[in-house]
């Protein structure tokens, strides 16, 4: 409904050569039982996992810039740092301190330079570092931390996007705390309808806001206006012009009341001085318009989205491209049954760059003006998970691409891919000593059909490092959630935690999934959660008539709308020896008014309000379903979760009790959706679960 220095493990030369159907050839004995001696994963190996994203690659391919994520686990946090290799991996040195939190590395267009955002004595800065002098240069009076950098193509300038704060508003003649008093912090006064959002709480007054500062140093100019709309700066994209007049920026020009009633996607596209004067509209339908890519010879815009045409969860994002002298638009990804996102041109403004899911892997292809498409790599993925999420790439001038990479045994590199169809070359190896000391789980695709409408499903299965076919094993099901979005055997530590400890995992991609067409996402339009069932019941079948499963061991899981899934399974089948459900939604009426999400409830899960549709919230609700439930069941949310808010979690825990099934309810505290803002928590996670199906 997510800085220390290299390990040192290194081959050929300090390269590691990746052929993309081989599948992480530097591990590939831990799953193997050739590793078998090897020890298990533990929970205690999440606190050492690192994470490279944010590729940067320089504008003649020879460097790349990144930002290497560590976990300190004396003070229970995540440091971030800018490190820079050689485009083959050697020479990686950090250029910032954990302490710094520095992020956001952007090479200058001519590559002497790269600049950064970190937190300086001073506060919060954009540092320009001459990369052969090493001489830095502060970009500073910031009020809070720069984000979403951008050079103008003369390397003058520098665009970034920073939070505005305000004075909040404080009603009442309140007292002044006495000298020395320790008062505990006062009232807040929320004026806005979107005042929360998961991973950051209450949103404090102000607004986001696209800024311009010299290179050199200097004063900023803010670009966007207050009159830009409500939320004045959404979704972080704009592009410079190529003779660095103007910047063309992704941005909500609709009231408070308007975003909360459907148009908190409703994007357009404008073009703002860079000085700051007044801006054009080049376009804005119904629907989003994201990440605005401006051609080389300034002419064309590239960018994603698609016109709303409402009545549906799901419609596929687009790749378009709008003529900025005639005012048409064509849609290049047309014959692509898939979204696409992140569009990046070619240097030649041939070809356009962006990548898709298709059957639980991302691609990275490049379309030609006329719709024609070329694949340039696969595999692309985010770190330590299996969901699709965008991960990050860029493009040199001669075509060489940096790009987020994982595979089913390696996880939070950075790989570079040198012409389509090339081999793949890691350039970071994190994480790479503790995988190959460890025994991991074999993961291996499964495809059946479901027994409503036969419909064709993938998923994949994670076995435990010593399995044995004639042995008998518990099985996990585990559900993503979404619930629009889709799992890949991409190395997961969740899944691979649960293999360690002896299960038997199964995760599927069933109705709903994205990466397998538009109609297939949308087969649960207007009727979730309902037949999703019998593509979870049908997998588990097909994973149990291959022998090796113990009939009385079946146990389910899922956070957000896996944990809505898990609820809908327990309440309509007594297969499962126990449950696990995490972060579920319970009753859409109050989650849709108490979570960060509640436009996208009203206007995409549903098409109103409760008090318009009291009898559709009501039917879709699983509130009513406890009264069927006999599961052992076991309900886990961070007390932070303001995408699927504890209040859910609790409903739901207090009616397992009223009804007297065994049930217990695990808070996480400080922690939002998915668990993983803390390390500790993080690492907690999995043995918990584990924990309870183990007891039963």
């Amino acid at each position: 409904m997510g800085k220390m220095r290299a390990n040192g493990l290194r081959c050929g030369g300090g390269r590691f050569r990746l052929i993309a159907a081989t599948a992480a050839l530097i591990i590939a004995a831990a799953a193997s039982g050739a590793a078998a001696q090897n020890p298990p994963l533990k929970p205690a190996d999440v606190l050492a996992l690192e994470m490279a994203n944010d590729p940067q690659i320089s504008s003649d391919g020879t460097r790349i810039a990144y930002v290497r994520v560590s976990p300190d686990i004396m003070k229970d946090q995540y440091f971030p740092a800018v490190w820079t290799a050689d485009a083959d991996g050697a020479n990686a040195r950090a250029l910032t301190e954990p302490a710094e939190m520095a992020g956001e590395p952007r090479w200058s267009p001519d590559g002497g330079r790269l600049a950064f955002a970190a937190m300086r004595e001073q506060g919060p800065v954009i540092v320009v570092r001459d990369m052969n002098s090493g001489a830095e240069t502060l970009v500073g009076g910031l009020a809070t931390p720069a984000s979403d950098l951008a050079w103008s193509p003369d390397g003058s300038r520098i665009a970034y996007m920073m939070f505005a704060p305000e004075e909040p508003r404080v009603i009442g003649n309140l007292p002044s705390a006495p000298e020395g008093a320790a008062w505990k912090p006062g009232p807040v006064v929320i004026e806005r309808g979107y005042y929360r959002a998961d991973g950051m709480g209450i949103i404090p007054s102000g607004a986001k806001h696209l800024y311009v500062a010299p290179a050199s140093g200097g004063e900023s100019v803010r670009i966007t206006k207050d009159d830009s709309g409500y939320p004045p700066f959404e979704g972080g994209a704009f592009a410079w012009t190529p003779d660095g007049s103007g910047l063309v920026v992704s941005l909500i020009r609709k009231s408070e009341r308007e975003i909360l009633q459907g148009a908190m996607y409703e994007t357009g596209l404008y073009l703002f001085p860079a000085d700051g004067g007044e801006s054009r509209l080049l376009i804005d339908r119904p629907g989003p318009e994201v990440s605005p890519a401006v051609s080389p010879d300034g002419r064309h815009v590239a960018y994603v989205g698609y016109e709303d045409k409402g009545g549906q969860i799901y419609t596929n994002s687009k790749l378009s491209v709008l003529d900025l002298e005639t005012g048409k638009t064509r849609i290049l990804s047309k014959r692509l049954d898939r979204s696409v996102a992140e569009p990046a041109w070619s240097a030649d403004g041939k070809q356009i760059y962006a990548i898709y899911a298709d059957r639980g892997v991302t691609k990275l292809a490049l379309f030609d003006l006329d719709g024609a498409m070329t694949p340039v790599a696969e595999g692309l993925g985010m770190a330590h998970t299996a969901y699709y999420a965008e991960p990050r790439f860029t493009v040199s001038t001669g075509g060489v691409v940096a790009m987020q990479w994982s595979s089913p045994y390696s996880t939070g590199n950075i790989a570079r891919v040198d012409a389509p169809g090339a081999p793949i070359d890691l350039v970071t190896d994190l994480n790479v000593s503790l995988l190959a000391a460890r025994s991991l789980g074999k993961v291996e695709e499964i495809n059946y059909r479901s027994t409503k409408g036969k419909l064709a499903i993938q998923g994949w299965l994670v076995y435990p490092p010593d399995f044995d076919p004639a042995k008998k094993y518990p099985l996990i099901l585990e559900i993503h959630g979404g619930p629009t979005t889709d799992y890949g055997a991409r190395f997961d530590i969740e899944k691979q935690l649960m293999a360690a400890a002896g299960y038997v995992v199964f995760y599927p991609n069933v109705r709903g999934s994205t990466g397998y067409g538009e109609d297939f996402v949308n087969l649960i339009n207007d009727d979730y959660p309902n037949l999703e069932f019998y593509d979870l019941m049908a997998g588990v079948d097909a994973v149990v008539a291959r022998g090796f499963i113990d009939l009385e061991r079946l146990y389910v899981t899922g956070g957000s709308g896996g944990g809505t899934l898990t609820a809908w399974l327990i309440a309509n089948t007594g297969r499962f020896a126990a449950a696990a459900v995490l972060y579920p939604v319970v009753d859409w009426r109050s989650q849709a008014l108490t979570s960060d999400i509640m436009p996208v409830v009203f206007n995409g899960f549903f098409h109103g309000t409760p008090w318009s549709q009291p009898g559709e919230y009501e039917r879709r609700s699983l509130l009513k379903t406890v009264p069927k439930v006999d599961t052992p069941t076991m309900v886990m949310t961070g007390e932070a979760d303001y995408r699927t808010p504890i209040s859910e979690s609790e409903q739901y825990y207090a009616a397992l009790k009223y009804h007297g099934v065994e049930s217990v309810f695990v808070r996480v505290p400080m922690e939002n959706h998915g668990l993983r803002m803390f390390p500790s928590h993080f690492a907690a996670k999995i043995p918990i679960i584990t924990g309870w199906f183990g007891a039963h």
